[in-house]
C-alpha cells in the first residue's frame, strides 16, 4: 500500500481523536512523504497522542555522527524516538555482517546519541524471540546494553511472527526477572495468526506497551490488530488505557472503516468486533435466542465498540427473525399464519437462487408485496435480445413495458450498451408519470453464474447507506442486470410511497 501525505495526516487525526498513546509516524529522510510529514508535525502536534519517529541504529560501516541516513532519521522535533537494532546473533553475523561485540557498540552509540534529544527513547529489539531461543545470553546482553545506553522502554519484537503465547509469556517473564526495573513492550506479526493472543500474553506477563495497527494491516500477514486487542484489553481483561475511555471505545467500528477507506484495504467481514459478521445472526435458533437474551450468542454488547446487531433473513430463518424484521419495517404484529406464509415464501425463493441475507432491498420488497402494500412499479415485459448479425459490435434489442400507478408505458431501443440504455429507458418511463423522480446512484453491478442456465445479478445503490438488490434470470447476463436494476427502482418508489404515507399520518 502507498500513503500520501494527506493519507498519513488523516490517519494521525483519526488515531489522535480515538486516543492512541503513541503514533509511530514514519522514517524521516527515507522518502519525500515522511520528510514532509515530520516538517508538518514540527509545527502542529496531535492533541492526545505523542508522535514517535522510527529509525534504525547507525550503519555498521559508519560512525554515529557520519551516517547520513541515521542523522536524517533522528533529525526530527517529536517527543519519542524509536530505534530498532539486531538482537539475534544470526541476524548480526549474517545480516549486518559484523561481530556480536560490534553490534552491541552500534546499539549503545545510537541510543546514547538520541538520549538527550528526545523525551522518550524506545528500543525495538528486532527478532528478539528468535534470538532468545538461539543464544539467550547474547540477546539478554543486547537488552542490557540498550538499557544502559538510556532506552526508556525495550520492545520485544516477534519479527517473523512465528511465536506462540506460551513462548511470549515465558520470554517476557524472563526479561522482567533479569531487568526488574525495565519497562517492556511487545511488537507482534501475525504470520501464525497469534499476534493478538501473543500481545495478550505479553500484557499478562507485565509488558506495558503493545504495538500494532488498525485492522492489523502490515507486512506479509500483518501486525497485531488493535481493533481486536484494544476492546479485549478493555472489556475482557479490565485494563485502563490513558486516553481510550468507554466513549472513545464506542468509536472503534467507525475508526476501523475510516482507516480502511484511507488505505484502500477493506475490513474483513469476519474480523472480530468490527467486521460486518461479528454480530450477525442467521440461524433461526440463534436469532430466537438472541432476541430473548443477546448474551446467548454475543460475547460483548456490540454498542460498546460502536457496532450493531444484524439479524439476517434467509432460508434458515424462523418466525422470530421474520417478526423482528417486520417490526423494523414498521408493521404491526402479524398473525401466525401470515408469518408462516412469509417464511415459506422466503424458503421457496431461496431454493430458486435468491439470497435475502445479502439483498436487504429485495427482502423489503418481498415483505411489502406479501403484506399487501400496493406496488407503484410493475415490470410487465422485459426483453433483451442479442443481435449478432448487426454491425461490427454486439447490439441488443431492448423492450421494456412497465405499469406505474395503473399507467402502462412501453419502449423499445437498440443499443450496444444494453444495461446503461435500460437504465435510461426505465428512468424515462418513470419520469413520464413522476417527473420529480431522481435517478438512483448505482455503485456496483455484479453478475455471477447460478447454475448451467441461470445468472444472478447484484446491484448496490447509494440510498443513505448502501443497499443491495438482486435478480435471477436466464443465461443472459444483461437481462439479469436489467432485472436487478428494475428491482432497485421498484424499491425506491415503494420506499418513497411509504415515507410519504408515514409523514401524512404524522400530520
Amino acid at each position: 500500500m502507498h500513503f500520501s501525505l494527506n493519507d498519513k495526516l488523516g490517519i494521525i487525526a483519526l488515531l489522535d481523536d480515538f486516543g492512541i498513546d503513541l503514533i509511530e509516524a514514519g522514517w524521516n529522510g527515507a522518502n519525500v512523504t515522511d520528510t514532509r510529514l515530520f516538517d508538518y508535525l514540527r509545527r502542529q502536534m496531535p492533541r492526545n497522542s505523542r508522535i514517535a519517529a522510527f529509525c534504525s541504529t547507525h550503519h555498521p560501516a559508519r560512525s554515529v555522527d557520519s551516517d547520513p541516513v541515521f542523522l536524517a532519521g533522528t533529525a526530527v522535533e517529536v517527543p519519542v524516538m524509536t530505534l530498532f537494532g539486531k538482537s539475534w546473533d544470526f541476524q548480526v553475523t549474517e545480516g549486518l555482517g559484523v561481530s556480536l561485540e560490534s553490534n552491541l557498540e552500534i546499539i549503545g552509540e545510537s541510543l546514547e546519541y538520541c538520549r538527550s534529544r528526545f523525551d522518550t527513547l524506545v528500543f525495538d529489539a528486532e527478532h528478539f524471540f528468535d534470538g532468545l531461543r538461539a543464544n539467550p545470553d547474547y540477546t539478554a546482553t543486547v537488552v542490557g546494553t540498550a538499557l544502559d545506553a538510556g532506552a526508556d522502554r525495550i520492545v520485544l519484537c516477534d519479527t517473523n511472527g512465528g511465536m506462540l503465547p506460551g513462548q511470549i509469556r515465558e520470554a517476557v517473564e524472563l526479561m522482567r526477572g533479569l531487568f526488574p526495573k525495565a519497562n517492556f513492550g511487545f511488537h507482534g506479526h501475525n504470520d501464525s495468526d497469534t499476534a493478538v493472543a501473543n500481545s495478550l500474553a505479553a500484557v499478562e506477563s507485565g509488558a506495558l506497551q503493545m504495538q500494532g495497527t488498525i485492522n492489523g494491516i502490515g507486512e506479509r500477514c500483518g501486525n497485531t490488530n488493535l481493533c481486536s486487542l484494544i476492546p479485549t484489553l478493555a472489556l475482557k481483561c479490565g485494563y485502563r488505557m490513558r486516553h481510550i475511555t468507554a466513549e472513545r471505545l464506542s468509536q472503534l467500528y467507525a475508526l476501523s472503516y475510516q482507516v480502511a477507506e484511507v488505505v484502500r484495504v477493506p475490513v474483513s467481514s469476519n474480523q472480530p468486533y468490527v467486521g460486518e459478521n461479528a454480530f450477525t445472526h442467521k440461524a433461526g435458533v440463534h436469532i430466537a435466542s438472541v432476541l430473548k437474551h443477546p448474551g446467548c450468542y454475543e460475547h460483548v454488547d456490540p454498542q460498546r465498540v460502536g457496532q450493531r446487531r444484524h439479524l439476517v433473513i434467509s432460508e434458515q430463518s424462523g418466525h422470530a427473525a421474520i417478526s423482528h424484521k417486520l417490526a423494523e419495517l414498521g408493521y404491526e404484529e402479524c398473525k401466525e399464519d401470515v408469518l408462516r406464509q412469509l417464511v415459506d415464501e422466503i424458503k421457496q425463493r431461496s431454493s430458486q437462487g435468491y439470497v435475502f441475507d445479502k439483498a436487504d432491498l429485495s427482502l423489503e420488497l418481498l415483505i411489502h408485496e406479501h403484506l399487501g402494500d400496493s406496488q407503484q412499479l410493475v415490470v410487465e415485459h422485459l426483453a433483451c435480445v442479442p443481435l449478432p448479425q448487426v454491425g461490427a459490435t454486439q447490439y441488443f434489442r431492448l423492450e421494456l413495458g412497465i405499469s406505474l400507478d395503473g399507467h402502462l408505458r412501453f419502449r423499445r431501443c437498440f443499443s450496444d450498451s444494453p444495461v446503461a440504455t435500460f437504465q435510461d429507458m426505465l428512468l424515462g418511463l418513470v419520469r413520464s408519470v413522476l417527473p420529480e423522480f431522481a435517478p438512483l446512484e448505482i455503485q456496483q453491478i455484479v453478475v455471477e453464474p447460478l447454475d448451467a442456465t441461470r445468472k444472478r445479478a447484484w446491484v448496490t445503490i447509494r440510498h443513505g447507506q448502501p443497499k443491495r438488490g438482486m435478480a435471477v434470470a436466464d443465461c443472459c447476463n444483461e437481462r439479469a442486470q436489467c432485472l436487478a436494476i428494475a428491482e432497485c427502482y421498484r424499491w425506491a418508489l415503494q420506499h418513497a410511497q411509504r415515507t410519504t404515507r408515514d409523514l401524512l399520518a404524522m400530520a
